[in-house]
Protein backbone atom coordinates (compact mmCIF):
# COMPACT_ATOMS: atom_id res chain seq x y z
CA UNK A 1 0.00 0.00 0.00
CA UNK A 2 2.86 2.38 0.86
CA UNK A 3 4.52 1.68 -2.47
CA UNK A 4 1.33 2.39 -4.37
CA UNK A 5 0.88 5.65 -2.47
CA UNK A 6 4.51 6.60 -3.16
CA UNK A 7 4.11 5.85 -6.88
CA UNK A 8 0.91 7.89 -7.04
CA UNK A 9 2.67 10.84 -5.35
CA UNK A 10 5.61 10.62 -7.73
CA UNK A 11 3.26 10.41 -10.71
CA UNK A 12 1.30 13.46 -9.53
CA UNK A 13 4.44 15.51 -8.85
CA UNK A 14 6.25 14.55 -12.07
CA UNK A 15 4.88 17.50 -14.12
CA UNK A 16 6.29 19.93 -11.58
CA UNK A 17 9.76 18.43 -11.83
CA UNK A 18 9.75 18.52 -15.61
CA UNK A 19 8.48 22.11 -15.62
CA UNK A 20 11.22 23.10 -13.22
CA UNK A 21 13.94 21.82 -15.55
CA UNK A 22 12.17 22.94 -18.71
CA UNK A 23 13.21 26.58 -18.70
CA UNK A 24 16.73 26.25 -17.32
CA UNK A 25 19.26 27.65 -19.76
CA UNK A 26 23.04 27.28 -19.76
CA UNK A 27 24.78 30.41 -21.04
CA UNK A 28 28.39 29.80 -22.07
CA UNK A 29 30.37 33.06 -22.01
CA UNK A 30 32.40 33.45 -25.17
CA UNK A 31 34.90 36.14 -26.19
CA UNK A 32 35.55 39.24 -24.09
CA UNK A 33 33.20 39.20 -21.15
CA UNK A 34 31.71 42.68 -20.76
CA UNK A 35 30.43 42.56 -17.15
CA UNK A 36 27.64 45.11 -17.73
CA UNK A 37 26.20 43.20 -20.71
CA UNK A 38 26.43 39.86 -18.92
CA UNK A 39 24.85 41.23 -15.75
CA UNK A 40 22.04 42.62 -17.91
CA UNK A 41 21.55 39.27 -19.67
CA UNK A 42 21.48 37.31 -16.40
CA UNK A 43 19.06 39.76 -14.78
CA UNK A 44 16.79 39.88 -17.83
CA UNK A 45 16.39 36.10 -18.15
CA UNK A 46 16.17 35.54 -14.38
CA UNK A 47 13.41 38.17 -14.21
CA UNK A 48 11.61 36.34 -17.03
CA UNK A 49 11.54 33.20 -14.86
CA UNK A 50 14.36 31.21 -16.42
CA UNK A 51 16.85 29.25 -14.41
CA UNK A 52 20.10 30.87 -15.56
CA UNK A 53 23.32 28.87 -15.36
CA UNK A 54 26.50 30.59 -16.56
CA UNK A 55 29.85 29.00 -17.44
CA UNK A 56 32.96 30.65 -18.82
CA UNK A 57 34.18 29.17 -22.10
CA UNK A 58 37.13 26.82 -22.07
CA UNK A 59 40.51 27.66 -23.57
CA UNK A 60 41.71 24.08 -24.04
CA UNK A 61 40.37 20.56 -24.57
CA UNK A 62 40.85 19.43 -20.95
CA UNK A 63 38.89 22.39 -19.62
CA UNK A 64 36.19 21.87 -22.27
CA UNK A 65 35.76 18.24 -21.19
CA UNK A 66 35.49 19.32 -17.53
CA UNK A 67 32.95 22.00 -18.43
CA UNK A 68 30.95 19.59 -20.60
CA UNK A 69 30.78 17.07 -17.76
CA UNK A 70 29.51 19.75 -15.35
CA UNK A 71 27.06 21.21 -17.87
CA UNK A 72 25.64 17.81 -18.75
CA UNK A 73 24.81 17.24 -15.06
CA UNK A 74 22.81 20.48 -14.90
CA UNK A 75 19.05 20.28 -15.08
CA UNK A 76 18.97 22.44 -18.19
CA UNK A 77 17.11 22.21 -21.45
CA UNK A 78 19.28 24.23 -23.80
CA UNK A 79 22.88 25.37 -24.16
CA UNK A 80 23.55 28.84 -25.57
CA UNK A 81 27.16 29.71 -26.34
CA UNK A 82 26.95 33.51 -26.38
CA UNK A 83 29.41 36.21 -27.34
CA UNK A 84 28.07 39.61 -26.30
CA UNK A 85 29.86 42.40 -28.14
CA UNK A 86 29.30 46.07 -27.26
CA UNK A 87 28.84 47.72 -30.63
CA UNK A 88 27.45 50.76 -32.41
CA UNK A 89 25.32 48.57 -34.70
CA UNK A 90 22.93 45.85 -33.63
CA UNK A 91 23.11 42.39 -35.16
CA UNK A 92 23.19 38.70 -34.42
CA UNK A 93 24.95 35.69 -35.88
CA UNK A 94 23.26 32.34 -35.18
CA UNK A 95 25.11 29.06 -35.72
CA UNK A 96 24.40 25.50 -34.82
CA UNK A 97 26.97 22.74 -34.47
CA UNK A 98 27.85 20.83 -37.60
CA UNK A 99 28.23 17.38 -36.14
CA UNK A 100 28.40 13.75 -37.06
CA UNK A 101 25.65 11.43 -35.95
CA UNK A 102 26.99 8.57 -33.84
CA UNK A 103 26.57 5.03 -35.05
CA UNK A 104 26.88 3.05 -31.83
CA UNK A 105 25.52 3.08 -28.32
CA UNK A 106 28.61 4.78 -26.96
CA UNK A 107 29.25 8.10 -28.65
CA UNK A 108 32.60 9.75 -29.19
CA UNK A 109 32.94 13.19 -27.61
CA UNK A 110 32.52 14.95 -30.97
CA UNK A 111 29.40 12.88 -31.77
CA UNK A 112 27.48 13.77 -28.56
CA UNK A 113 26.01 17.06 -29.92
CA UNK A 114 24.85 15.18 -33.03
CA UNK A 115 22.32 13.29 -30.90
CA UNK A 116 20.49 16.63 -30.55
CA UNK A 117 20.84 17.76 -34.16
CA UNK A 118 17.11 18.12 -34.87
CA UNK A 119 16.43 19.96 -31.60
CA UNK A 120 19.47 22.20 -32.11
CA UNK A 121 18.20 23.12 -35.55
CA UNK A 122 14.73 23.92 -34.16
CA UNK A 123 16.35 26.03 -31.43
CA UNK A 124 18.52 27.89 -33.95
CA UNK A 125 15.55 28.58 -36.23
CA UNK A 126 13.40 29.73 -33.30
CA UNK A 127 16.03 32.22 -32.16
CA UNK A 128 16.94 33.40 -35.67
CA UNK A 129 13.32 34.13 -36.73
CA UNK A 130 12.68 37.19 -34.51
CA UNK A 131 15.96 38.67 -35.77
CA UNK A 132 15.18 37.75 -39.40
CA UNK A 133 18.58 36.11 -39.95
CA UNK A 134 19.66 32.80 -41.42
CA UNK A 135 21.40 30.12 -39.41
CA UNK A 136 24.82 28.74 -40.23
CA UNK A 137 26.20 25.26 -39.56
CA UNK A 138 29.76 25.26 -38.28
CA UNK A 139 32.10 22.80 -36.56
CA UNK A 140 32.26 24.56 -33.19
CA UNK A 141 34.66 23.56 -30.41
CA UNK A 142 32.29 24.86 -27.70
CA UNK A 143 29.81 22.04 -28.37
CA UNK A 144 32.35 19.27 -27.87
CA UNK A 145 30.75 16.83 -25.40
CA UNK A 146 27.62 18.93 -24.77
CA UNK A 147 24.65 16.59 -24.39
CA UNK A 148 21.71 18.96 -24.99
CA UNK A 149 20.39 21.08 -27.84
CA UNK A 150 22.53 24.15 -28.37
CA UNK A 151 23.38 27.10 -30.56
CA UNK A 152 26.10 29.73 -30.82
CA UNK A 153 25.04 33.39 -30.78
CA UNK A 154 27.29 36.36 -31.50
CA UNK A 155 25.31 39.41 -30.50
CA UNK A 156 26.46 42.89 -31.50
CA UNK A 157 24.58 45.12 -29.15
CA UNK A 158 24.46 48.88 -28.55
CA UNK A 159 24.13 49.58 -24.82
CA UNK A 160 20.74 51.26 -25.31
CA UNK A 161 19.31 48.31 -27.32
CA UNK A 162 20.14 45.41 -25.00
CA UNK A 163 16.55 45.00 -23.82
CA UNK A 164 15.31 44.78 -27.44
CA UNK A 165 17.93 42.14 -28.25
CA UNK A 166 17.09 40.13 -25.14
CA UNK A 167 13.35 40.43 -25.90
CA UNK A 168 13.94 38.86 -29.31
CA UNK A 169 16.08 36.11 -27.78
CA UNK A 170 13.33 35.44 -25.25
CA UNK A 171 10.73 35.34 -28.03
CA UNK A 172 12.79 32.71 -29.85
CA UNK A 173 13.36 30.65 -26.70
CA UNK A 174 9.65 30.73 -25.88
CA UNK A 175 8.85 29.63 -29.43
CA UNK A 176 11.26 26.71 -28.98
CA UNK A 177 10.00 25.73 -25.51
CA UNK A 178 6.35 25.90 -26.58
CA UNK A 179 6.76 24.30 -30.03
CA UNK A 180 4.78 21.14 -29.17
CA UNK A 181 2.11 22.82 -27.07
CA UNK A 182 0.46 24.59 -30.03
CA UNK A 183 0.07 21.33 -31.95
CA UNK A 184 -1.36 19.63 -28.84
CA UNK A 185 -3.87 22.48 -28.32
CA UNK A 186 -4.97 22.31 -31.98
CA UNK A 187 -5.51 18.53 -31.76
CA UNK A 188 -7.62 18.89 -28.61
CA UNK A 189 -9.84 21.55 -30.21
CA UNK A 190 -10.64 19.37 -33.27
Amino acid sequence: MKRVLLLVCIFLLMPFFSLYARDNVVFYQMGDRDPALWDGLKKYFTDKGYGVIVYKAANNIEQQIQNANKINREKATVFLAVELVPSEKEGIFVAMPQTQKGKGNILEIDEVPGAHGVDSEELAISIALPFNVKIKRLPLFVFLGIDMPGVFLKIDCPKDKTREMFNKMNEGLQKYFNRGEKDETERKSE
